[in-house]
């Protein structure tokens, strides 16, 4: 492998083969491929195989040590990504109210099966290169689990899902609880704007010329704006159309407003969004740059922690997240779900955002403690990881992070560029203090791009990377403003790479610096190639007003537009059966909240069960995958805020009574006591 590349080659490939009988495998090998991982032609004896999976197939792999099937549908069901964009709730909340859904285009759902297969074949090359025996071990993968998995994480809980999970345009309903939150018109096209905050609203107004209306008292608040936008989602976009998509750019990044146009791939190429060597004619390479860092001879870590699922393929791997919101996290949370021991590494005075998704509304109404454990969006995201409260900006937590770093396999952080260092966390003092450290950078536009510095949240990423320039409704631009493309899917590509990382230094006893783009990740998901379709795809509206997905051969029906034609305002019994008779298929279109009781998914639930100690019973949304038909388990629950403190000193870095006291007192580790004044108090690690 060269000093600094796009792929990470691994050795252990070779033990690897994929049948490619399906679409989803077919895209398996492709990921394989742009890692650069040769892999085997034939099953290999105690090898793995990823196979597309076929209803009622018979075919069988007796000497593998491991099978993957992936399914373009659904477990045990023929179809494909439309279907599964319409069963899983993920079409029910892109396009216009009271329309039919629109599905995930150019085959992303069975591309995210195959990311999610592959990401299982490394971590089983891990187990076996640990040399863990084991029977053979089935797993299924399917594009319906998949994309149910991210918008169930995406939509929070019960009340929240039927609040906000619906399709409203090109904006979220109720802009997300804070004004803006979507994609707007300008002079040449759209740009997405949103706002977090009340500091993003007004860095927002600034850039577009902070026009009058902007300064009325009745649109100083984003969050009462929200609640009833019309006129402000007017008002603003009458402003824009005063600026083209670059203007909008140039000023966001000047003024720190998250303000992204919708670029094609190929003009975000044209204006250096994406960094060099990534479009490669025409066709995205893996989104990241790997640097080989580390001399070779890079001591071997192993670990066992009582925290995590030893059974999992990953059991022995330790990574700290040094990760907040949703993209870094869930890396970790897929690293856990399948064994891995995974410490979350936040800073007292500025924990995990995601720690009050959902409860924003709350702070003041509720005991703060309380509040910042309660939110289901975090358990989710975060079971499974032990809790480190570090405040890396006084010296002695500084040491201690760089203690961890010499036991541990991988770092993985999601900050903007330049912040790990300016913590005094360098790729070069990181590689020092582990030869064979693996580092996973995963900033929104990643090093070197022409927009590294933009503040940038899930939207504006997917809208720069050309991904959401592809989805449309009729013809024209919508996106997906609610179903959030991004930050699952740098995911995907951060668990891949992080474990391919891991591989690799194992291999060569060298460390990595991977350097992930989170708008390349968007580029790569929606202009990877895909397969000739053989089919002609709609999501259409019977008589009875059911909104059902069809799939039928081309020569049945020739364009989708005509196919639409056809069969709107047809009795739902025609369609499907109209759909069986031309060898095609049909699935009725559900809503999110209607997912559980549908029978694409009664046979394994996608929530798997928790206990936390603030909320108590819970249900989580679960792993997409399937191990021998079942769920990966919430071995722990998220932890508490500084939970893990003493377990991380005492037991990982041997500190003593008096060293533990000493770092509680000066605020190194350990939490403010919420329930009193100022939050000056601290409440110690536990002994």
């Amino acid at each position: 492998m060269s000093v600094s590349s796009r792929s990470i080659p691994l050795k252990s490939a070779k033990k690897i083969c994929v049948m490619t009988t399906n679409r989803s495998a077919c895209h398996a090998l492709h990921w394989l491929e742009l890692l650069g991982c040769a892999v085997s032609a034939e099953p290999v004896p105690g090898g793995i195989v990823i196979s597309g999976g076929e209803p009622d197939a018979e075919e069988s792999f007796p000497a593998a040590s491991c099978v993957i099937r992936l399914w373009d549908f659904q477990v045990g069901m023929a179809g494909n990504g439309v279907l599964a964009s319409a069963v899983s709730g993920a079409a029910a909340v892109i396009g216009r109210p009271g329309e039919p859904g629109v599905a995930l285009p150019v085959e992303m759902p069975e591309k995210w099966c195959a990311a999610y297969g592959v990401i299982i074949a490394l971590a089983e090359l891990w187990r076996g290169i640990a040399g863990a025996e084991r029977k053979q071990l089935e797993y299924d993968v399917s594009a319906s689990d998949v994309l149910r998995a991210f918008s169930l994480q995406n939509s929070g809980d019960e009340a929240e899902r039927n609040r906000i999970w619906r399709r409203n345009g090109r904006v979220c309903v109720e802009h997300g609880g804070i004004f803006p939150m979507g994609f707007f018109a300008c002079r040449d096209g759209y740009v997405a704007l949103l706002g977090r905050s009340r500091r993003d609203w007004r860095h927002i107004r600034k850039a577009i010329g902070d026009p009058v209306w902007a300064q009325e008292d009745r649109f100083e608040d984003p969050f009462k704006i929200a609640k009833d936008s019309a006129e402000a989602d007017a008002l603003l976009e009458e402003t824009l159309s005063a600026f083209d998509r670059d203007e909008l750019l140039r000023r966001g990044l000047s003024e720190g407003a998250v303000i992204a146009p919708v670029y094609s791939t190929d003009e975000a190429n044209e204006r250096a969004i994406f960094r060099e060597e990534f479009l490669i004619n025409g066709a995205p390479a893996m989104p990241f740059v790997v640097e080989s860092l580390g001399n070779g001879a890079g001591k071997e870590q192993r670990c066992k922690s009582a925290t995590t699922n030893d059974a999992g393929p990953l059991a022995g791997l330790r990574c700290l997240e040094l990760c907040w919101v949703w993209s870094g996290p869930m890396v970790g949370q897929i690293l856990a779900d399948l064994g891995a021991e995974v410490i979350k590494v936040e800073t007292p005075k500025r924990f995990d955002l995601y720690r009050t998704r959902g409860l924003e509304a709350k702070r003041g109404q509720m005991d703060e403690r309380t509040r910042i454990e309660s939110s289901i969006y975090f358990h989710s995201l975060n079971r499974n990881k032990t809790g480190l409260s570090l405040d890396l900006k006084q010296g002695e937590g500084l040491a201690i992070a760089k203690s961890l770093v010499g036991i541990s396999d991988l770092l993985i952080e999601n900050f903007t560029v330049g912040t790990m260092e300016r913590l005094g966390l360098s790729k070069e003092m990181l590689a020092d203090a582990n030869a064979r450290l693996v580092q996973l950078s995963m900033s929104g536009p990643g090093r070197g791009s022409a927009v590294e510095n933009l503040r940038s949240y899930g939207l504006v990423l997917s809208a720069l990377g050309g991904a959401e320039a592809l989805i449309e409704e009729n013809g024209a631009f919508i996106g997906s403003p609610t179903f959030s493309i991004s930050d699952p899917n740098a995911a995907v590509f951060g668990a891949m790479a992080a474990i391919a990382g891991v591989l690799s230094a194992r291999e060569t006893g060298k460390g990595l610096a991977v350097d992930l783009s989170q708008i390349e990740a968007a580029a790569t998901i929606s202009s990877a190639p895909a397969r000739q379709s053989l089919t002609v795809d709609a999501i259409v509206k019977s008589s009875e007003g059911i909104f059902v997905a069809v799939s039928v051969p081309v020569a049945a029906a020739g364009a989708a537009a005509a196919l639409r034609r056809s069969l709107d305002g047809t009795a739902f019994d025609s369609i499907v059966n109209y759909c069986t008779d031309v060898g095609g298929h049909a699935a009725v279109m559900h809503e999110l909240d209607e997912t559980d009781t549908a029978v694409e998914f009664t046979d394994c639930s996608a929530w798997i069960p928790s206990q936390h100690p603030y909320t108590g019973d819970e249900f989580l949304v679960g792993a997409p995958w399937r191990a021998e038909g079942q769920r990966a388990p919430a071995v722990k629950p998220a932890p508490l805020l500084g939970e893990g403190d003493d377990y991380v000193l005492r037991d990982l870095l041997s500190f003593g009574d008096g060293e533990i006291e000493a770092l509680n007192a000066s605020g190194v580790v350990g939490v403010p006591d919420f329930e009193q004044p100022g939050g000056r108090q601290r409440k110690k690690a536990s002994s």
